[in-house]
């Protein structure tokens, strides 16, 4: 279980990184102190479907701003790796 939660953060931080324009981003920081806004939580929602085959609320983002955390509440919710 914990291989799937690092799998899964270290692809959720790579998104961010890409959406904010940032050359990496550490599990423990904040979407939202890091630059993210509504808008680019919003636009990174299809990606985190199409990556994990599930579908999060925006709430997840808010309620959950750190690829640490938001990783664990994407595994509850049946998210899918690679490998």
């Amino acid at each position: 279980m914990q291989r799937e939660l690092d799998v899964i953060e270290k692809e959720i931080t790579a998104l961010w990184a890409e959406a904010l324009g940032l050359d990496s981003v550490a599990g423990d920081e904040d979407f939202f102190d890091l630059g993210g806004t509504s808008i680019t939580a919003i636009r990174l929602l299809p990606e985190i479907t199409e990556r994990f085959g599930v579908e999060p609320t925006i709430g997840v983002i808010f309620d959950h701003p750190t690829a640490r955390e938001m990783a664990a509440v994407l595994a509850d919710l049946g998210a899918r790796v690679e490998g």
